[in-house]
C-alpha cells in the first residue's frame, strides 16, 4: 500500500539516537514526485530542499514514536518507504494507556517543532525578509509539513495514528469489540471522504461536507485513491477482526487505569 518495504540494495542505511534507520529508495522517488512542482518553478535546489524537509520531519515524526516506544521497554527501528514510513514496536504494551501515548508521540513531536519553529520567528524574525529567500523557504516547508502530516495523521482512521489512537479509546472504554469499532469509523471516514473526492475532481458542490470540511482537507484524486484502499484494507481487516472475536479476547488488552497500576 505505501510501496514496497522489503530490503533493497539501494536502500539508506543509518543509526541515529541508537536506532536503526533504513530508507527504501521508493521513498525519495515519492518525495521528488510531490515536490515537482519545486523543481518546475524554481529548479534543481529547491526540489532538493522540499526532500530535504520532507525526509527530516518524517523521520522526526518516526522518532516521536520510537523513543517512546523503547521508554515503554521494547526495542525499536524505523523504515521509511513510500508515503511515510513506521517504527517498529516488537513488543507493544499491554496497557492501552501506554499504546495511546506512543501512537500520539508522532504528532506530537511535529506539533512541538512547528511551536519551536514559529515562536523563535515572532521573537527574532530569522525566517522573514530581509533573511535569504532559501531561508524562507526551508521556514514554510517546515511548517506546512509538519502540520499537514501532524493533522493527517491524526484523522481516525487506521493505521493512520489517529485511528490507532481511537482503537485504544474504546479498548479503555470497554468497547466490545474495538477492533471491530475502529474499522467500521475509518471506513465511515473514508467513505465520506471519497465521497468528496469524486464530487470534487466531477466538479459538484456538496455544501453540507464542505461546511464541515476546511478546503485544504478536500481530498485531491491522488488522495481520493489513497483513501479507497484505506477503506479496502479496513474491510478486510473487520472481517478478520469479527472472526478472531469469535475464537477468543485480545491478551493483550489491560485497560487498568495507569493511577491503579
Amino acid at each position: 500500500m505505501f510501496g514496497s518495504d522489503q530490503p533493497t540494495a539501494y536502500d539508506v542505511r543509518f543509526r541515529i539516537f541508537g536506532f536503526p534507520v533504513r530508507v527504501n529508495p521508493f521513498f525519495w522517488i515519492i518525495m521528488a514526485l510531490f515536490g515537482e512542482h519545486f523543481f518546475r518553478q524554481s529548479g534543481i535546489l529547491y526540489l532538493l530542499i522540499w526532500i530535504a524537509c520532507a525526509f527530516f520531519s518524517i523521520l522526526l515524526h518516526e522518532l516521536g514514536h520510537a523513543f517512546l516506544i523503547r521508554f515503554y521497554g521494547s526495542p525499536s527501528a524505523i523504515t521509511l518507504t513510500g508515503f511515510g514510513g513506521y517504527a517498529e514496536n516488537p513488543y507493544p504494551p499491554t496497557s492501552p494507556w501506554k499504546r495511546f501515548i506512543i501512537s500520539f508521540a508522532g504528532p506530537a513531536i511535529q506539533l512541538l517543532l512547528v511551536g519551536v519553529l514559529w515562536g523563535s520567528n515572532e521573537l527574532t524574525n530569522w525566517a522573514m525578509p530581509p533573511a535569504p529567500p532559501m531561508v524562507t523557504f526551508i521556514f514554510t516547508i517546515l511548517v506546512l509539513i509538519n502540520i499537514f502530516w501532524a493533522i493527517l495523521n491524526l484523522l481516525p482512521i487506521y493505521p493512520l495514528d489517529g485511528g490507532r489512537m481511537l482503537r485504544e479509546v474504546f479498548q479503555i472504554t470497554r468497547l466490545r469489540n474495538p477492533d471491530a469499532a475502529i474499522h467500521i469509523v475509518s471506513m465511515v471516514i473514508c467513505g465520506l471522504l471519497i465521497f468528496r473526492g469524486v464530487t470534487s475532481y466531477m466538479q459538484i458542490e456538496v455544501k453540507i461536507i464542505d461546511d464541515i470540511l476546511p478546503s485544504w482537507l478536500r481530498p485531491t484524486l491522488f488522495m481520493t485513491i489513497w483513501l479507497v484502499m484505506f477503506f479496502i484494507m479496513n474491510y478486510q481487516l473487520l472481517q478478520i477482526a469479527n472472526r478472531r472475536r469469535r475464537y477468543y479476547s485480545d491478551p493483550y488488552d489491560d485497560d487498568t487505569p495507569p493511577w491503579q497500576r
